[in-house]
Order: structure tokens, then C-alpha cells, then sequence
């Protein structure tokens, strides 16, 4: 059954100016092949997985589509936030949907924050979500990024487990990343309709000679 639930949002920003004085001279190819780096994601998200036993993540077309739009749009407006609602657009009959979203200069910082993100990172390992889609845009050095998760209705329930832990780690500082949102999907169920019944009013039968007659008779007999 799907469920109407909404987390609350929560956007850090930070500015951190070390970044991007150490990634002025950045000239790899990456910011010309935007799918590469998508691809380095949805590894190093499936590798996240792999180290706490849960399955990896199937590339999905629709929210590889989706979240590519919204990264484009981040970057246009030149901050992250979170698409309202996480759902537009998603045509597949899901059960639960997940987002992370966040800016840096490359695709390993940003990775890191994520899994350093408690948020973050129980999108990242959720045994629920089986399918994933990721967009990737650049504005000059900086990345801006959107991950879309999903769990189809047809998908298997994930057995109970308890939220692992996020690895240690001893990586500098997380670049500007916005909490990521978990919304399952909304409910419509129909409310059970009621007919009011209305008992009517007791109508005593005629009293007729013949039902006088016969109730003296009744009286009589037991003695009355």
C-alpha cells in the first residue's frame, strides 16, 4: 500500500573558497562529458551499497532524464535545492522516490559529502530503492548534481534491516550540498459510503370488535 508521507527539507550552503581556488586550473574533460561523470556516480553509489550488502541500483531512462533537467535547472538558478515535488514527471508505478542533490567541483568531494550526510546517506544504501537516475551539469568548474531514487511497486518489500552506519572517513570538508528528500508515494483511497436508515414510526394495529373479542377470550383463559 503506498503511503502519504512528506520529510521536511532541510538546504545547507556553505561557500568554501578553497574549493574553487584549487580547482581554477581544473581542465579535464569531464565538464565536456557530462555522462561520464553520471556514470562515476551511479559506481561509486553502487559501490556505497555493495560495502553494506545491499543490492546496486539499475539505471533508469526516465529519472536519468528527470534529474538531468532539474541539475539544469540548479545550475541556471546557480544554487541547489530540491525539485517540488520529486515526483513530476515519474510515470512508473512507484512505491517510494529519493533525491540528493549538491555542487562541487568534481565527482569524488561531492560523493563524499554524501555519504558523510546521515540523509544523504540512507538514500544512498536504502534496500528499497532498486532503480536510479542521475543528471550532471557544468558551469565553468563547478558541478551541479541530482540523484533520483526509486522503488517500483513490483519491487520485492526489502526484508527489516537496521540503517548502517556511515564509513569513517578522513576527507576534508563537504562542498555545499542540500539534505536530500524522501517522499513515499501519496494514498487516494476511496471513503466508505454510508446510506442513512430511518426506522419508521410503530403503528398500532385498529382495535376492531374482533380483536376486542378475542383478547377478553385470551384474558379469560389465563385466569385473568
Amino acid at each position: 500500500m503506498k503511503v502519504a508521507r512528506c520529510t521536511a527539507r532541510l538546504v545547507l550552503v556553505a561557500f568554501i573558497a578553497s574549493f574553487f581556488v584549487a580547482v581554477a586550473g581544473r581542465a579535464d574533460a569531464s565538464s565536456d562529458n557530462p555522462s561520464a561523470d553520471e556514470a562515476e556516480f551511479v559506481a561509486a553509489l553502487n559501490q556505497a551499497r555493495a560495502a553494506v550488502g545491499v543490492g546496486p541500483l539499475t539505471v533508469n531512462s526516465q529519472l536519468t532524464a528527470l534529474a538531468r533537467q532539474h541539475a539544469q535547472e540548479m545550475a541556471d538558478a546557480g544554487h541547489i535545492y530540491h525539485a517540488s515535488p520529486i515526483s513530476a514527471g515519474v510515470t512508473a508505478p512507484w512505491v517510494k522516490l529519493g533525491e540528493n542533490v549538491g555542487t562541487g567541483p568534481s565527482v569524488p568531494p561531492i560523493m563524499t559529502a554524501f555519504i558523510n550526510s546521515p540523509a544523504h546517506y540512507a538514500n544512498i544504501v536504502d534496500p528499497a530503492f532498486t532503480y536510479v537516475g542521475v543528471g550532471v551539469v557544468w558551469v565553468g568548474n563547478q558541478m551541479y548534481t541530482t540523484h533520483r531514487f526509486m522503488q517500483l511497486s513490483s519491487s520485492p518489500a526489502p526484508p527489516p534491516t537496521v540503517a548502517p552506519a556511515p564509513p569513517a572517513t578522513e576527507a576534508p570538508g563537504p562542498p555545499p550540498a542540500a539534505a536530500p528528500v524522501t517522499t513515499p508515494a501519496p494514498t487516494t483511497t476511496r471513503p466508505p459510503v454510508v446510506t442513512p436508515v430511518t426506522a419508521p414510526a410503530y403503528t398500532p394495529p385498529p382495535a376492531t370488535p374482533e380483536r376486542v373479542s378475542a383478547l377478553l377470550i385470551a384474558l379469560r383463559a389465563a385466569g385473568l
